[in-house]
């Protein structure tokens, strides 16, 4: 298969430049609109004399590539703009409003709240659009549900960003996803709701049919929460620890519904419509009736991006496996990718776009040239063979992506997915059959009873596999750009390699001289060589930094090898400190040195600058001129006189502070004529 013969892929390479190029760089629209008008103008007559020269043909090329680099940038750009209505325009940040809005999509609950995705629409009495994120306190125990529709009397606040070095951003994460804001909600600020069942879609209303009768099916709750996340999509019964025992034993895609589960629904529809081969256009009408099936299947599983994105996927494969043509797979994803990134440019930059699309190619691409090092005459052996080199290519080509996202790796992937996969077909097969004869009505008790038995177990082994953390390699952090040269080496390596693997075995291993795939792999681990190496030496100043710690304190010495970190968490409970505590020794600014921890002093002194802290009691040494001050825990001081007394450079106030007392203090500072910083706002900072 020669891949550059295929114009798709090159105009896919072409869109997805354009998007990353828009992302990167910051163009002013009308340069993207200008390209886009003038090469769909120039491409106008090369088309019409396209065979005629090659002259012509070249640059008939050159005009539609360039329009779909074009169009990818000015499209990203077009879907990041708001509407003029959105109600996070209003300024209501921080302000207390009169909202309504429509619950949208369910989301796993935390510790603490449960959680939806909504639309607002009423903004006081102003009409308006947007999406958000609304917390349920869920102590306050309500019951709410998708598509109820809730009037609150709340403000709306922004999430948070990455206060410190290296820290999770999820106010851009919810921002990529077109979600804007978050709504704590307190039951004493609702002012009217009402049930939305009714105004479901038909879909809808059946999921939440099977939802009820799953609830009185006799299922337990964990094999039910199982059920309710493989079949439906909804993980919000599933045991948090459940959730967290299959991500380190690297089997948590299984609970996560995504183009695993739609390929194997795929081929069990495609069993039960094998019959429809026999007719006359029957490939055709098959893919017809898989199409439609798949997508019945996303909109009662609720649309959710995961479900979108690998319904389109299996739609094109579906469509390519009824072809039986050489590379009909491949055509099939690059097509899927395209159309997904035509409706929605920001999905590139999803991890879990990435994810699918890296593990679904690493599969195709990778998996033949694993397969064909052994083969088995018994058909057992075989079949798992076949499972172990699907699931090594797949962690293969998800390995970069989850190490740059994730920064751990399930050492024993490979053992939990040999128990799963295999059972996965029979199990989601299985959940089907109980959801079919409970909806008509059949007695279920012996079929959940076997359920039961069957998803305690794999709980049970899930749950000790996962307990060996010897084989879970954790806090490895890298680069974007070590990301992407790890995949050139490996896919260009491996395209260096598959024409040989597909000979006889006695010639595979003869190469013949290396051709530009090898060279490009070798280039690309010199470079990632050559980046860690400068990566190495990009810390090597000096760094003393205030860092953002909700109800706690923490302050970080580094240099280029060393690294000290001191916390004051007198005010947390033992669990939630050692949780801080080892979040904030992997930030950045740690990562690859010798690192110490000690309590917070008073005063702390590097490199001649001072800092500082006064804590709640509010004692503080006067005879400490013109230093960096620490404001901690809410001490209660005349801030006036202590400004008088000790002329300091700058205040500090931290994420142990209550938040109205920081702006009492910020009005106090610009009365006095001092600056103030709030880590809620500026994150990190720095002591000079």
């Amino acid at each position: 298969m020669h891949w550059l013969d295929y114009p798709f892929y090159r105009i896919l390479f072409f869109l997805v430049a354009g998007i990353i190029c828009s992302r990167i760089l910051e163009v002013n629209s009308d340069v993207f609109l200008y390209g886009l008008v003038t090469s769909f103008v120039i491409s106008i007559p090369f088309l019409l004399v396209y065979k005629y020269t090659l002259v012509s043909k070249v640059l008939f090329a050159l005009s539609v590539y360039s329009f779909f680099f074009f169009l990818g940038g000015i499209h990203l750009q077009l879907q990041n703009n708001l509407a003029e209505n959105h109600f996070i325009n209003k300024q209501v940040q921080g302000e207390d409003h009169v909202l309504r809005f429509k619950l949208e999509q369910r989301l796993t609950p935390n510790a603490y709240n449960d959680r939806f995705y909504a639309d607002v629409d009423v903004l006081d009495k102003e009409i308006v659009s947007g999406k958000t994120l609304i917390l349920f306190k869920r102590s306050d125990s309500l019951s709410y549900k998708v598509g109820d529709i809730i009037r609150v009397y709340e403000s709306v606040n922004l999430p948070a960003f990455a206060r410190n070095p290296g820290d999770f951003d999820y106010r851009k994460y919810l921002k990529s996803i077109d979600v804007y804001g978050q709504i704590y909600v307190d039951e004493f600020r609702i002012l009217s709701s009402e049930s939305g069942a009714e105004k479901l879609g038909f879909l809808l209303r059946v999921r939440n049919s099977i939802l009820n009768k799953l609830a009185s099916s006799g299922l337990n709750e964990n094999p039910r929460g199982m059920i309710e996340a493989l079949v439906l999509g909804q993980r919000q019964n599933v045991d948090p620890e459940v959730t967290k025992s299959f991500r380190d034993a690297g089997v948590i895609h299984i609970l996560a519904l995504s183009g695993l589960h739609v390929g194997i629904i795929l081929l069990i529809l495609r069993f039960l419509t094998r019959r429809i081969l026999r007719l006359k256009y029957g490939r055709w009408i098959q893919s017809a009736v898989l199409i439609i099936l798949l997508w019945s299947f996303a909109l009662l599983t609720g649309m959710s991006p995961s479900i979108m994105r690998a319904v389109t996927m299996f739609s094109f494969v579906a469509v390519g496996m009824n072809l039986k043509r050489k590379g009909s797979v491949y055509h099939g994803l690059t097509l899927s990718a395209f159309v997904l990134l035509i409706y929605d440019p920001r999905l590139l930059f999803q991890v879990g776009f990435q994810l699918s699309y890296m593990a679904v190619f690493s599969i195709v691409l990778i998996q033949p040239v694993l397969s064909g090092l052994w083969t088995w005459r018994n058909k057992v052996k075989d079949f798992f063979w076949s499972i172990f080199t699907v699931t090594l290519a797949a962690q293969i080509g998800v390995a970069g992506v989850s190490l740059f996202y994730f920064h751990q790796f399930p050492g024993l992937f490979i053992l939990g997915n040999m128990l799963l996969l295999p059972l996965l077909p029979l199990i989601i097969g299985t959940a089907l059959l109980l959801i079919l004869l409970l909806l008509i009505g059949v007695p279920t008790d012996w079929l959940a009873a076997s359920l039961n038995v069957v998803l305690e177990f794999i709980i049970e082994t899930v749950a000790k596999i996962s307990s060996l953390d010897a084989f879970i390699i954790k806090e490895v952090h890298i680069s974007f750009w070590e990301t992407v040269l790890i995949y050139v080496a490996l896919f260009s390596l491996i395209l260096f390699l598959l024409p040989y693997f597909k000979r006889s075995k006695r010639e595979r291993f003869y190469l013949k001289k290396p051709n530009w795939m090898l060279h490009l792999s070798f280039t690309a681990v010199i470079l990632l060589i050559g980046v860690k190496s400068l990566e190495k030496y990009s810390y090597n100043t000096d760094q003393f930094l205030v860092l953002h710690q909700s109800t706690g304190t923490a302050v970080s010495l580094s240099n280029q090898n060393h690294a000290v970190l001191m916390t004051d968490f007198h005010v947390m409970d033992s669990v939630r400190a050692v949780n801080s505590l080892e979040r904030l020794k992997v930030i950045e600014i740690h990562r690859n040195k010798e690192l110490s921890t000690s309590d917070l002093k008073n005063l702390v002194a590097y490199k001649g600058v001072q800092l500082m802290v006064i804590g709640e009691h509010g004692i503080y040494d006067i005879s400490i001129q013109k230093a960096t001050i620490l404001l901690s825990h809410s001490p209660k001081i005349n801030l006036e006189r202590l400004i008088i007394e000790t002329n300091p450079k700058l205040i500090i106030a931290d994420g142990s502070n209550y938040r109205n007392v920081v702006e009492d203090w910020k009005v106090t500072c610009h009365k006095m004529g001092v600056e103030l910083w709030s880590t809620y706002e500026e994150g990190a900072i720095p002591i000079h």
